[in-house]
């Protein structure tokens, strides 16, 4: 499935619904050199943050053009600062492999100091009273982030939480972003946002042929076998606290970014490239 276009396109639908007077905060964390989260969040009306250690120009350009506060830096559970190894794949740097973990798959030995703050210090900072999205594309350190969710108000719990898992290679092959560290912490933030009063969830893959998952996570045992299948390779889980849609519309939100040819093509590429 195109996971990122299938995503923005469930959350440019759903944001308006959930928050219809704009009310709160749209933050997308890690924002990368595409896919840009934050811009489809400002031209939802949303105010928008754009939190990434390295911004690429084009992501400064749009910041500019559509008034998205941008935080020159990462977040993490400190303040200061915090040692980012340069993201590599298949052989070449690429900043969207960017990550706070010098075990994640597409870390190199080339490293970055980097500011680093909190997540309910990036809360104060930007004065947040509400936040109806927050979205979390860090490589591998995900769970770092939603645990903190412990430590805020409830008032300031995202209505809509979106992050990634895996990555690499495909489930089934237990490496890259499946090696046990890494699929035990996106079943802790799955547990940490069930705690919190998370039920339904979208789960968007990669993998060739697939469609979307829903699940309530107040209703799940969260057995990781059952809420990923063994042939996935990448994607994104999208929980809302305390709302709910009806499975057939984002079934139809969905059904447009099934996989083609080229998705195919791709896929079997990175369920390759770690084997």
């Amino acid at each position: 499935m195109h996971v990122e276009a299938c995503c923005q396109d469930l959350l440019g639908q759903v944001l308006p619904l959930i928050d219809p007077k704009r009310e709160g905060i749209c933050i997308d964390v890690g924002v990368g050199t595409f896919a840009f989260y934050c811009e489809r969040f400002s031209l939802l009306g949303f105010k928008t943050v754009a939190v990434e250690p390295l911004p690429v120009k084009k992501l400064q350009n749009l910041c500019q053009r559509y008034n998205i506060d941008l935080i020159k830096g990462c977040l993490s559970d400190i303040n200061g600062d915090q040692t980012l190894y340069m993201g590599k794949f298949i052989g070449l740097f690429n900043h969207n492999f960017n990550s706070l973990s010098a075990d994640w798959f597409g870390s190199s030995k080339n490293i970055k100091q980097v500011k680093s703050v909190t997540l309910s210090n990036l809360l104060s900072s930007i004065n947040a009273e509400k936040v109806t999205c927050l979205k979390l594309d860090i490589e591998g350190w995900e769970s770092k982030i939603i645990k903190q969710f412990h430590e805020l108000s409830p008032f300031l719990l995202p209505r809509v939480v979106m992050f990634e898992y895996g990555g690499g290679t495909s489930k089934k092959n237990g490496k890259g972003g499946w090696s046990p560290t890494f699929i035990n912490a996106t079943l802790e933030c799955l547990s940490i946002l069930k705690q919190c009063g998370y039920g339904l969830s979208v789960m968007v893959d990669y993998a060739y042929s697939t469609k979307e998952t829903i699940f309530d996570l107040q209703l799940s045992t969260l057995d990781i076998n059952e809420i990923i299948p063994n042939h996935s390779i990448y994607g994104n889980i999208i929980s809302f606290h305390n709302w709910n849609y009806p499975e057939g519309k984002i079934t139809q939100i969905c059904s447009p970014y099934y996989g083609g040819v080229a998705q195919r093509l791709l896929t079997t590429i990175f369920s390759r490239s770690l084997t």
